[in-house]
């Protein structure tokens, strides 16, 4: 297990700097979460052994810096002078007026912390070190108006979510946008993984390359299990989709019956792998939990996902719960912070209805149970802002009950 005194040394052999990343390569830990390079270094820094600067974490311990010349004599000079008690006054009144000027000498002299106050006080400071014309190429200016106009496509999921997604003119785009990182939240049993495994068999029989990650159940049991194999195949049946086309087109990471996949560089070295030798399309991931056991550090997992597969032209769903009794929100597993990661977030909820929009959107009495879905936000493109009843059919699969869009005439009862 890698500790303190090895991101010291590892840090001594690189010139006493390094950034967060190369330090978690190079002693093959986690960048983020419990005993993770960035915790180590946190440790470190409280402990004034190291600081960073930028995106470099430096060493600053003691005995790298060079020892004061002065005499301790001239040491002890510095120290504040103690004040002087009166005479005839109380002792604990002399007392208190002791401790409160050594307090003020102190702060006058107090080191201001670094890093992030250091930043905040003196913002910008930092020194063009790097060649004019190497920086110059990391400034992007627009391209030609021709080589910029690139058209706004849909990604077809063959189900009723595709007509969630608009064109600026109000259009359906007929699919979901292209290459696009979505959040599919709510709470247990809404229906969010019967809707991506819908979407799973209808894209691999389409013939587009589809990579499945599942946490939440084994894709192949040699028990009676009805597993998530077996349920594919019943929703390809019930469909009517060619099963063949299915079992080329579609890879699965299974973290149930494969727990080393738990580990964030076995996953990330996998999915790379499969991504880029199977030039996969589609990506679903359920759910998000399985990228960090630390809720804390779940939104940089997906981040680092999410910026991945929009180099690589990877479209991609990310199944996450709902965290919290307000339901109809942004609040989810990771924090809304994983939410901004990503180009958009989709609802796929249940509860009751009581506020005034939730009843005109769904035309339902107040305190009415129903189940929900809606685009809640989207970066890339329009989008049908209003919530659509759905419900969970005997034979399996999220359907939307109502025509989408609304029929003008329906109105609050």
């Amino acid at each position: 297990m890698v500790e303190e005194n090895d991101i010291v040394e590892f840090l001594k052999s690189h010139s006493g700097q390094a950034s967060l990343n190369d330090i978690a390569e190079g002693l093959n830990i986690p960048k983020y979460g419990p005993k993770s390079a960035y915790a180590l270094l946190q440790s470190l820094k409280n402990k004034g052994a190291v600081e960073r600067r930028g995106e470099l974490w430096v060493l600053i311990i003691e005995e790298t810096k060079p020892k004061p010349t002065e005499k301790p004599t001239e040491a002890a000079a510095k120290l504040p002078e103690q004040p002087k008690l009166e005479a005839g006054a109380p002792e604990i009144e002399s007392l208190v007026r002791a401790m409160a000027q050594t307090l003020a000498e102190a702060m006058k002299s107090a080191r201001t912390p670094a890093d992030e106050w250091e930043l905040a006080t003196k913002p910008m400071t930092t020194t063009i070190e790097e060649g004019k014309e190497k920086l110059s190429t990391l400034v992007l200016k627009p391209d030609e108006a021709i080589e910029a106009k690139k058209p706004l496509l849909g990604f077809p999921t063959g189900t009723f979510i595709d007509q969630l997604f608009l064109t600026p003119d109000g259009k359906s785009l007929g699919g979901i946008p292209i290459c696009g990182q979505f959040a599919i939240t709510g709470l247990p049993g809404a229906g969010k993984s019967i809707l991506v495994e819908e979407i799973a068999v209808r894209t691999a029989a389409s013939g587009r390359k589809v990579l499945y990650a599942t946490a939440e159940d084994t894709w192949k049991s040699a028990t009676p299990r009805f597993d998530l194999q077996s349920r594919l195949k019943q929703k390809a049946d019930i469909l009517g989709l060619n099963w063949n086309k299915i079992r080329e087109n579609l890879f699965v990471l299974d973290t149930v019956a494969y727990p080393e996949l738990r580990d964030w560089n076995t996953f990330a070295e996998t999915y790379r792998y499969v991504a880029e030798k199977e030039k996969i399309e589609l990506a679903i991931i359920d759910s998000v939990t399985v990228l960090e056991a630390y809720r804390g550090a779940l939104k940089y997992r997906v981040m680092e996902l999410a910026r991945y597969n929009q180099v690589h032209g990877i479209t991609a769903l990310y199944v996450n719960q709902r965290s919290s009794e307000v339901w109809d929100s942004y609040d989810m597993a990771g924090g809304i912070g994983l939410a901004h990661n990503l180009d958009g977030t989709i609802i796929v909820d249940y509860g009751r209805v009581y506020w005034y929009d939730q009843q005109v959107d769904l035309g339902v009495d107040r305190g009415e149970f129903v189940r929900i879905t809606r685009v809640l936000d989207c970066r890339m493109c329009n989008f049908e802002r209003r919530r659509i009843r759905v419900d969970i059919t005997r034979d399996g699969f999220l359907r939307a009950i109502e025509p989408i869009p609304k029929a003008p005439e329906a109105q609050v009862k």
